[in-house]
């Protein structure tokens, strides 16, 4: 299904957040908190949007994105930067990389698509360093207040029809308004990383609390 949309992925996510996403993808990577030089994976990596950023905000950094879909991937290794990331296809819930090896894991909208997310925050622990950071970028459920009429109005109906002009794969983004939808709140995340043995667990909401960064540290 994401290999179908990979040309025109970016472009869709900007227009889905309505041209905001590169301000979050910036501030993903700040969440991180990231030292001089540091070992990133990157997970759901689908065109490098997160990856690229971290090579930008830090010198010398060594990332690798991770995505179980080659086709995104090749997009964006073809883009400026793309050739300095090591591009690895992997399953989220069964990562090929040793214990303690990353300074940080970051994703976007990686947690609403896995089968088991206890799996997956379990995985993202154990290839962390003691001390690193996780940080993910996720849809949320629009919380109740006076917008949630509009807002899930427009990830209900209006996301596919833009999709279908753009992507011609309407399933895909019909897929996402359904998942986004149902998907867990920022706490039940939090709780989930709790559980998972993450300390310092905290969360930002945007755009009217349907879009949510989350941050969590491995114990040192």
């Amino acid at each position: 299904m994401f290999d179908g949309i990979a040309g025109r992925y970016d472009l869709m996510n900007l227009v889905m957040t309505w041209g905001q996403e590169p301000r979050f993808v910036r501030r993903t990577v700040e969440r991180a908190e990231l030292p001089d030089r540091p070992v990133v994976l990157d997970l759901a990596t689908g065109t490098g949007d997160i990856a690229l950023e971290v090579l930008r905000s830090r010198y010398g950094a060594q990332v690798t994105g991770a995505d179980f879909a080659p086709e995104m991937m090749e997009v964006g290794r073809n883009r400026p930067g793309g050739r300095q990331i090591d591009w690895v296809e992997a399953d989220a819930m069964d990562l090929p990389f040793e214990d303690n090896t990353f300074d940080a894991v970051t994703h976007g909208y990686l947690l609403r698509n896995v089968a088991d997310i206890p799996t997956t925050l379990a995985e993202q622990f154990r290839v962390l360093k003691p001390g690193g950071r996780m940080v993910a970028l996720e849809t949320s459920p629009a919380p109740d207040n006076i917008i949630k009429p509009f807002s899930t109005a427009y990830i209900k109906y209006v996301v596919p029809q833009i999709s279908r002009l753009i992507t011609r794969t309407p399933d895909a983004y019909e897929y996402l308004s359904a998942t986004s939808r149902g998907f867990k709140t920022p706490a039940q995340i939090q709780a989930l990383l709790e559980d998972a043995g993450f300390e310092r667990v905290g969360h930002e909401t945007h755009l009217f609390g349907t879009l949510a960064i989350h941050w969590a540290t491995k114990p040192l």
